[in-house]
C-alpha cells in the first residue's frame, strides 16, 4: 500500500491512509506510512496509540471529510468485507488485496479459490493468485466461508 500511495501522491492525488492493529506494537511501518500520504490515521483496538477502535470505525468520517473517490485496502478478510460494506454505503469503489492462502502462486493447486461475481452476474470460483490478488470488492461473494455459494457456475 505504501508504494501505491507514493505513486498516487506523486500524481497529485490526495491520499488518506488508515493503519490499524490490535496494539501499537503491531502497527506496520507508521513512519513509512506518514511519509507516503497526505494524512495518516492510526487506530488500535487497545488504544495504545492513535484512535481507540478499528480502521472501520474511522473510515466513514474520513470519507465524509475528504470526499473520497476510491478505497484501496489490504488485511484480513473480515476487515475487507466490513470496508466493502462501508464503500457500498457511500457508493464508492473498493479495490482490495485478498488475503487467501496461496500455496503455489501460479493457480495449479487451487488453494486460493474465492467465489467472485463476473460481469455477467454469474458466480465463479476464481483463483486469487491469478485473477487477483487485487479485486473489486463488490465482486467478492463475502461470507462464503470456503463453501461454494448456491448458483456458482460449474458447481451444479
Amino acid at each position: 500500500m505504501f508504494g501505491l500511495s507514493e505513486v498516487l501522491k506523486s500524481r497529485g492525488c490526495r491520499v488518506d491512509m488508515v493503519l490499524g492493529a490490535s496494539t501499537a506494537m503491531k502497527i506496520y511501518a507508521p513512519l513509512d506510512g506518514k511519509r507516503s500520504v497526505s494524512s495518516l490515521t492510526i487506530a488500535t483496538e487497545d488504544g495504545s496509540t492513535g484512535i481507540t477502535g478499528k480502521v472501520t470505525d474511522v473510515i466513514p468520517g474520513i470519507i465524509e471529510a475528504n470526499s473520497i473517490d476510491i478505497i484501496y485496502s489490504c488485511g484480513p478478510m473480515g476487515m475487507l468485507e466490513a470496508i466493502n460494506k462501508i464503500s457500498s454505503e457511500f457508493g464508492i469503489m473498493h479495490q482490495c488485496a485478498i488475503e487467501e492462502s496461496m500455496a503455489c502462486g501460479i493457480g495449479v493447486c487451487m488453494t486460493c479459490v474465492l467465489p467472485m461475481k463476473g460481469e455477467d452476474g454469474q458466480i465463479r470460483m476464481l483463483r486469487s493468485c491469478i485473477d487477483g490478488p487485487v479485486v473489486d470488492g463488490d465482486n467478492v461473494v463475502w461470507g462464503a466461508k470456503r463453501v461454494i455459494p448456491e448458483g456458482t457456475w460449474g458447481a451444479n
